[in-house]
């Protein structure tokens, strides 16, 4: 029997606004019947269209985030690698990471997902959208994001193993594949959104539990929180073309200059701990 084209797999705690986004725009790609959301826990239940889709919830997931992100990968890959028996291509990713393909390459996804080759995988460079100084209006799901929000960093974090045709399992927060060397799509790019608008995120943390959650996930919630102050503190973006050099010459390889088995980052002096500071050029503007 022939495999189906593909599929879009996430899974969620307490989630409703990046959810709904992550159902538009993956479910624009694969079609809604292909979409595949593991909910986590029992104890909620997201405010969001959920018909059509192909739904499961995860009981037992252990609140602590160490333990939380180890668990996860294992039961989300091994769903990946099952449901890579009915598809050529499975998606995976958090529902607040969108993938898109760069307009320039002037590809369509069929063609652009035959780059996975014979390694069966490849990593969407990323960019850690985060709500500038200058940008006011608030982050709605009536308009896209890209447009309202344009600056963001260049980042080895969010440069991500999305996608796979082939046996692969992801390790810790999905941000590499276990025994694989980094692999730099050449159209692909990731626009992680969760700190796009403050708003949002506080919400988030908020509906999340607030500090009533396990301390390590308050600590890197809180964190994460910081990094939109940081952002009126930075000067001089850099040209999208010229960061991208970087991100490619960089990120795939270890100091030694052997290949990486997760993207490591920027040495340039330009970069910051959050990457290499950015705006988004106008080609990306409503894909997202």
């Amino acid at each position: 029997m022939a495999k189906q084209f593909a599929c879009a797999l996430t899974h969620v705690r307490h989630e409703d606004f990046f959810l709904a986004k992550w159902i538009a725009h993956y479910g624009a790609i694969v079609g809604r019947e292909n979409l595949h959301v593991v909910l986590d826990g029992d104890d909620w239940a997201p405010a969001v269209d959920l018909s059509g889709i192909n739904i499961e919830i995860l009981h037992d997931a252990p609140r602590r985030r160490i333990q939380n992100d180890r668990f996860m990968a294992a039961e989300m890959s091994r769903r990946a690698n099952t449901l890579r028996k009915r598809y050529d291509f499975v998606i995976r990713g958090d529902c607040d990471e969108y993938v898109v393909i760069d307009p320039e390459a002037g590809l369509d996804w069929p063609d652009a997902l035959q780059e996975l080759g014979e390694d069966g995988y490849v990593f969407a460079l990323g960019v850690d959208v985060v709500h500038g100084p200058e940008e006011h209006a608030p982050l709605t799901l009536a308009q896209p994001f890209i447009g309202p929000r344009r600056f963001g960093y260049m980042a080895d974090t969010y440069t991500k193993p999305f996608v796979i045709s082939r046996w692969n399992n992801w390790a810790g927060g999905a941000h590499r594949l276990i025994n694989r060397p980094v692999r730099m799509s050449a159209h692909f790019v990731l626009f992680h959104m969760a700190l796009a608008d403050r708003q949002v995120a506080q919400d988030r943390l908020a509906a999340r539990g607030g500090t009533a959650q396990h301390r390590s996930f308050v600590g890197h919630q809180t964190d994460r929180l910081g990094a939109i102050d940081a952002a009126g503190a930075v000067g001089d973006v850099l040209d999208f073309t010229e960061a991208k050099q970087i991100a490619y010459q960089q990120f795939p390889v270890e100091p030694d200059g052997s290949p990486a088995k997760r993207p490591r980052k920027s040495t340039d002096p330009r970069a910051m701990e959050p990457g290499v500071p950015i705006k988004i050029p106008d080609r990306f503007v409503g894909l997202v």
